[in-house]
């Protein structure tokens, strides 16, 4: 079984709610590697025991590939709803029901990856505040100073 997975997502090109983009090649680069073409890549390897992947939202088709890790670790932008600007919280698997055909949450991809393969993985949300969604590849000064405050909470709880 493969240690930790950061699966980020989200999209880019809408301001605040690319932080996993931008977050992801943060963990790129304070691990020695260039940034990488997230979007034309699989699941990245890291270093031992750390991989990252990326994508514009979540797919039932990654159930399988999340079972196969120990911890995965899902990362995405929120808006005001959430009241903590970092906001990192337990996941359980639990289906989800949604109106929208293109939505799919952390919780319904593990009780999808335990109805596929009878286990999931640990499994936490992080989540980071987001102010502007308009079209821009930029994120708000706000939301680029709770990326770096984001990655050291993650470090400093999994990775020390």
């Amino acid at each position: 079984m493969k240690s930790t997975l950061l699966i980020g997502y989200g999209n880019p090109d809408r301001g605040d709610d690319g932080v996993a983009w931008h977050m992801l090649n943060l963990v790129l680069k304070e691990n020695g590697s260039k940034e990488d073409d997230l979007f034309s890549s699989d699941i990245l390897h890291v270093r031992e025991g750390l991989d990252i992947w990326f994508n514009f939202q979540l797919l039932p088709e990654m159930a399988e590939t999340v079972a196969a890790y120990e911890r995965v670790i899902f990362i995405d932008a929120h808006t005001g709803e959430v009241k903590e600007e970092i906001s990192l919280v337990r996941v359980e698997p639990q289906f989800q029901n949604s109106p929208l055909t293109h939505h799919f949450n952390p919780p319904s991809c593990l009780a999808l990856a335990q109805s596929l393969t009878g286990k999931y993985p640990e499994a936490w949300l992080l989540s980071v505040r987001g102010y502007q969604f308009a079209f821009s590849r930029d994120l708000t000064s706000q939301t680029r100073a709770l990326v770096e405050k984001a990655w050291q909470l993650l470090s400093e709880e999994f990775f020390a």
